[in-house]
């Protein structure tokens, strides 16, 4: 017995791959060994192997078993052997799926796919940011990074990264390079507006630095605390700017002001109330503004913004650029017909 544990624990000591292809070994010859010692019995490799199956997983139903010296042999090595061995590799999937789970919740793991959604930073804004991504497109790939212990969201489509956002290692773990684009959010733990917005910066210039190394277009969004940061971020290239406390004062000022239009922004800015914004790109054939808006209208979307342009005075004199970016406001059912007819943009 004493020899019998010594050798189950040096098995349990080795590597699954070694344990898995033992174990494929003792497979195939109690498949083949049964079925040429008893034909009559085990007349199919299929029976033989049902048979050599049901024996090392101690299942054992009876339809088929060994009559002759040598078959019921093959059938005592599989129990001294083969069970032993089928339990620790078992035991070894177990374990991997045991610790792939902790692994990943602690944020261990690196993402290896592309054309992922990177949101760096936790805190409310961030959490309802993920909501709004995943109710507009529910399979959403979305990275999160944020410096924790494990996750603080728990989602199929959500992948955790644990570490320090501003080092190159950490955005590398979320496969940065091959991102569809990358919001920073402020840290909320982070009273000082500069310190604040300080951090942003330096995470943000980690971002750039990767983009310009491996000479790749990496959009970025970020969010800061006061605007008059926003000239500290010339030198790198940012996409975006979120201005922390702006839109809610602004919304605040127009629910006083104009009491009704919060709602509609609200229909604007979530997916969940029908109309949405969406992005297509110009056609050559519009040449101003005019053309855009009258051609949209008939197709039953209505132009706002044509980059960030929101103004549309001598609409018909506004000449338009092929490659140019059209704002408008759309159901999702016209939205896929305008798929069709036009280059969308996602």
């Amino acid at each position: 017995m004493q020899i019998f544990f010594r050798l189950w624990k040096q098995l349990s000591e080795l590597n699954f791959k070694f344990i898995a292809v033992l174990s494929l070994i003792i497979i195939l010859f109690g498949t083949f060994s049964v079925h040429l010692i008893e034909p009559e019995t085990f007349p199919t490799l299929f029976d033989s192997f049902w048979w050599t199956m049901t024996t090392l997983t101690t299942v054992g139903y009876g339809d088929f078993f060994p009559v002759t010296v040598a078959g019921r042999l093959v059938g005592i090595f599989l129990f001294i052997f083969g069970i032993g061995l089928i339990g620790v590799l078992i035991g070894k999937i177990v374990e991997g799926a045991s610790t792939y789970q902790r692994l990943k919740k602690e944020g261990k793991l690196v993402y290896k796919k592309g054309g992922h959604y990177v949101y760096i930073g936790w805190s409310k804004k961030t959490e309802q940011a993920i909501h709004e991504v995943l109710y507009h497109n529910s399979k959403a790939p979305i990275v999160l990074i944020e410096d924790l212990p494990e996750t603080p969201i728990t989602h199929d489509g959500v992948h955790f990264i644990s570490g320090d956002p501003s080092e190159e290692r950490t955005l590398m773990k979320a496969n940065i390079l091959e991102s569809k684009r990358v919001a920073i959010f402020s840290d909320p733990r982070i009273d000082n507006p500069v310190l604040c917005d300080g951090k942003s910066l330096l995470v943000a210039s980690a971002v750039e630095a990767l983009s310009i190394t491996h000479n790749v277009d990496i959009q970025t969004v970020v969010e800061i605390s006061e605007e008059r940061h926003i000239s500290k971020f010339n030198h790198i290239r940012v996409d975006d700017f979120i201005l922390s406390d702006d839109s809610v004062s602004l919304l605040m000022a127009k629910a006083t002001l104009q009491p009704g239009t919060t709602s509609i922004f609200r229909q604007l800015l979530s997916k969940r109330y029908g109309n949405n914004i969406n992005v297509i790109k110009a056609k050559s054939s519009w040449k101003t503004y005019r053309d855009a808006s009258q051609k949209l209208l008939d197709d039953g979307a209505v132009l706002i913004a044509v980059n960030d342009d929101m103004d549309f005075r001598d609409a018909n004199k506004k000449k338009m650029n092929e490659g140019d970016l059209l704002y408008i406001i759309c159901e999702d059912t016209t939205f896929q017909k305008l798929n069709v007819l036009y280059e969308t943009v996602e």
